[in-house]
């Protein structure tokens, strides 16, 4: 049913567009429309209760096919309607017919709501004794529980096991401790939370400790408690009371034994007591929000535990402020546990060709154990020779996700426990090839043109934009979504983000399988006999897109609404079909055209369009008056005359809706000259890969609402740029998020130039290649609101930076600097209150970094790659420092040339 939801809520936006005349350029009448629109509504709310109650049901629903054929006649209808009052004028007889029609589709979709409404109240009965026995199965076999039968012998995970049993150890009664430490709360009850996507072990891991002896003997009451996703009250405390010893089967029968006199039980029976509780794969706060008060808070140094695959579980309680995440095993670790479980501990002999094929197939389950486990029986049943292990090591997968094992089990629970919202975000992500790093910006902006998202109105209005930023926050808190690389201006959210492979197995056939997105890879499979009932098309393979006979298969899809190649670079031109009425995005930048694909003029419904091409883009680009997002880059770096600049044809300040533009080597056209007073992009946020000379008062105050600039200078020989276009920047502009300058190919030496100036509450900052003075620092010091500072390969030029009186970057959380020729930095002490991460890289003249920056309380993390002997020893020094003040969480990340770290997975 995602895919129904969907597309039910991308047709209410098409017809709010054509029922808002200010939202469209074609008057549509309304009445019928209207009234179809109120019906989709009420679909939506009915189709969403009907999967949250059926979440785990993942059969076919005969009904949705039904559904899908009325919302597919109602596109084409849309879609006939839109063409043809695009080419005529007159279009009165048309509006009779097509007046008739929707009567008629209107009809259909009453009808398909009263046929859902009487299944459901007919299937609820049926349906609430399925889903007993299926509670009664899980309980028999429960596929988070990967437990002590994991490995007998925890690989990897060292620091981490000793940071959990040295917190669990840390709890003692309130007399066994000095006063002070009382005071700081040290014998309070205190939680911590183990998180991690599924399969990574949490159960195991936690296990390992609460079976540890010296844990054992320190407690007086230790609970395991299986929690899981259909958490039932009187059922857990029934449990920990019978692990206690508690006999009460006489009162099992009685109705007064409810969940008040069992919690007040166990309550007695671990008062005065240091008891260890671990409730075991939560999935929502709420359970510790009801079993606090049976928990009593008595000075004895007790400790809770919970694990769960939920990463925000911490901002949901204040009394979880311990995090443990369990990270991904390394390649060697990976690779010691596979062999431990193919080879055991009998002394078999593994050959040195073995050993290299299973490192190759110990990597491709990218750190998860619960996939290596898998894996090592599949190798564990087939003879091992070389041939068996080579053929394991040439699949794409090492591993197929279905129903059958404890990971696939695992791993669909995770997939079925999210929000339907969720689902038809996370079913989108099929579209990136295996080991995509999906940049965070990338993926909202796709999300948002599909159409399938919805703003929130429950308390304040969020944007579609905000909306999809959030919704990917949650696929990432799930631990559906796995985090890379971090944001710069918000330290905690994810920049760039990627699937497990595991989860992208179990995508791409979930995909598949509600024809919600079909992959063109291979030439023999990539077109099914069912086609035409497939919705979006994504090739992982340009090349097959040129073929003939591909041609022909996709004329029998002219509906779909996206078409995404995402196949490697191509070097020569490929013929690309473009028939397609509906089609809405169009990502083709890494295909090659000579020139602009002029047939991409007749996709009206384009809201995103990414090409890559050699020459001019037409002035009928205005026709795609929908258009939110547009990329365009040149195929070939073209070297351009001193001084001279290549402009988008002026029709482009027409595009009234265009939200971001990317335009490598294009520049935005002064539109002054048309003394038009429509000419200006008020929706316009993010402009990128335009010279300074898109940079001009005129041109950036007809961005009114501009929040993002990136700018790209390429300077002829000896020339210099002055850099005076920022001083306009900052006048026109309060509130700012990101600003980005790189000059290509710099001189390492100071420039003369003109005073810079920024705008006062920007929030980002990015310079490569400028050469300014290290006075200049001045101005970004103060600026009040400046979270993240990146200086790369000369942006600031001479021998020495600071220190600065009065302190500066007040709000600065991330410093990265990064081919400088700095050789002192110094402080006072009193700048960066708030920095969290400092990376320093190839500054190959700096001495050390400031001793006065661990005065920060803030400081997380220092990296440094590749640097002087003498920067890596004051990192360390630095380091003792942060740890003797009790700075558990702070990181050093040391790399040099030969280093593997990179490597590592990340969680």
């Amino acid at each position: 049913m995602a895919y129904a939801a969907a597309a039910v809520v991308s047709l209410k936006q098409k017809i709010d567009r054509l029922l808002n005349p200010s939202l469209s350029m074609i008057h549509n009448p309304n009445s019928e429309m209207g009234l179809i629109y109120h019906d989709l509504s009420y679909l939506q709310s009915f189709l969403e209760t009907i999967i949250s109650f059926q979440s785990n049901k993942r059969v076919a629903d005969p009904l949705q096919t039904h559904l899908k054929g009325v919302l597919h006649k109602y596109k084409d209808l849309i879609a006939s309607d839109l063409s043809y009052r695009f080419r005529s004028v007159s279009s009165r007889s048309f509006n009779f017919k097509l007046s008739e029609e929707l009567l008629q589709i209107g009809q259909e979709i009453s009808s398909f709501i009263e046929k859902l409404e009487s299944d459901e109240n007919h299937n609820t009965a049926e349906e609430e004794e399925e889903e007993e026995e299926e509670e009664e199965e899980e309980e028999e076999e429960d596929p988070s529980i990967i437990g002590s039968g994991m490995n007998k012998k925890m690989i990897g995970l060292g620091n981490q096991l000793k940071e959990l049993q040295d917190w669990v150890l840390s709890g003692k009664f309130w007399w066994e401790i000095p006063q002070l430490d009382v005071m700081a709360g040290k014998s309070e009850l205190e939680l911590m939370l183990v998180a991690g996507m599924a399969g990574i072990g949490k159960t195991a891991f936690v296990d390992e400790v609460y079976r540890n002896p010296l844990v054992v003997k320190h407690f007086d009451r230790r609970l395991f408690l299986r929690i899981g996703p259909n958490y039932d009250l009187k059922e857990t405390l029934t449990l920990a009371l019978d692990q206690i010893g508690v006999e009460f089967d006489e009162m099992r029968g009685n109705n007064v034994v409810d969940e008040q006199f069992l919690g007040g039980c166990l309550r007695r029976y671990l008062r005065y007591r240091r008891y260890l509780v671990v409730l075991d794969d939560v999935w929502s706060i709420d359970v510790w929000n009801v079993l606090e008060r049976f928990f009593p808070h008595d000075g004895s140094g007790s400790r809770v535990v919970l694990t769960s695959r939920l990463l925000d579980l911490t901002r949901r309680v204040d009394v979880v402020r311990n995090v443990l995440r369990i990270p991904f095993l390394n390649e060697n670790e990976s690779w010691n546990l596979l062999h431990d479980k193919v080879f055991g501990t009998n002394g078999e002999i593994c050959s040195r060709q073995l050993e290299k094929i299973g490192r190759k197939i110990a990597k491709k389950c990218e750190g998860l154990p619960l996939a290596i486990i898998e894996v090592a029986e599949l190798l564990c049943v087939i003879e091992k020779t070389v041939e068996n292990w080579k053929a394991v090591a040439e699949k794409e997968d090492p591993l197929t996700i279905d129903e059958e094992t404890p990971l696939s089990k695992a791993l669909i629970l995770s997939y079925t426990m999210l929000p339907q919202y969720l689902k038809v975000c996370f079913l989108y992500m099929s579209v990136f090839v295996k080991k995509y790093d999906i940049r965070r910006s990338k993926l909202i902006k796709l999300w948002v043109s599909e159409g399938f998202l919805e703003p929130q109105t429950q308390g304040s209005i969020k944007s579609l934009e905000e909306t999809a930023d959030e919704y990917l926050n949650e696929l990432i808190s799930q631990s559906v979504v796995l985090s890379k690389e971090l944001r710069f201006i918000d330290t905690k959210a994810t920049k760039i983000c990627r699937l497990h492979f595991t989860f992208r197995n179990l995508c791409v056939n979930e995909a598949k399988r509600e024809k919600f997105l079909h992959i063109i890879n291979k030439y023999d499979n990539s077109f099914p006999d069912d086609i035409d009932s497939q919705q979006r098309l994504c090739a992982h393979n340009n090349i097959v897109l040129g073929f003939s006979e591909a041609h022909s298969w996709m004329e029998l899809v002219p509906d779909t609404p996206s078409l995404l190649c995402f196949g490697p670079q191509q070097q020569y031109p490929i013929e690309l079909y473009l028939g397609f009425r509906l089609l809405k995005v169009l990502d083709a930048v890494s295909m090659r055209f000579y020139e602009f694909p002029h047939r991409v003029m007749e996709l009206v419904q384009l809201r995103y369009l990414a090409v890559k091409f050699n020459g001019e883009l037409p002035s009928s680009i205005s026709r795609l008056s929908n258009l939110e997002v547009l990329i365009i880059h040149w195929h070939h770096r073209v070297i351009k005359p001193s001084n001279s600049s290549i402009y988008l044809p002026v029709e482009i300040w027409k595009l009234h809706k265009l939200k971001h533009l990317e335009c490598m080597g294009f520049d935005l056209p002064d539109p002054s000259p048309a003394d038009d007073g429509s000419l200006i992009l008020e929706k316009l946020l993010t402009l990128s890969g335009v010279s300074a000379d898109s940079c001009t008062k005129r041109i950036l105050s007809k961005l009114p609402n501009l929040m993002k600039l990136g700018i790209r200078i390429e300077l002829a020989h000896d020339s210099v740029e002055t850099f005076s276009f920022i001083g306009d920047f900052a006048s026109l502009y309060e509130e700012f998020e990101s600003f980005k300058c790189i000059v290509v190919n710099p001189i390492p030496k100071v420039v003369s130039l003109v005073p810079i100036n920024f705008p006062m509450n920007i929030k980002k900052i990015s310079l490569s290649g400028c050469g300014f003075p290290w006075e200049y620092m001045r101005v970004i010091a103060a600026l009040p609101n400046l979270v993240a500072l990146k200086l790369r390969c000369y942006a600031f030029c001479g021998p020495e930076w600071g220190p600065y009186e009065g302190g500066g970057f007040p709000q600065l959380k991330y410093l990265l600097m990064e081919d400088l020729d700095v050789q002192r930095w110094r402080v006072t002490g009193v700048e960066f209150p708030l920095l969290e991460r400092v990376i320093v890289r190839h500054c190959y003249k700096l001495k050390e970094i400031p001793p006065g920056i661990e005065n920060t309380s803030t400081l997380e993390m220092i990296e440094v790659d590749n640097c002087s002997p003498s920067v890596v020893i004051s990192a360390r020094t630095i380091q003792d420092s942060l740890l003797e003040w009790g700075c558990r969480y702070f990181r050093l990340v040391i790399r040099s040339p030969s280093d593997d770290d990179d490597k590592k997975l990340k969680s």
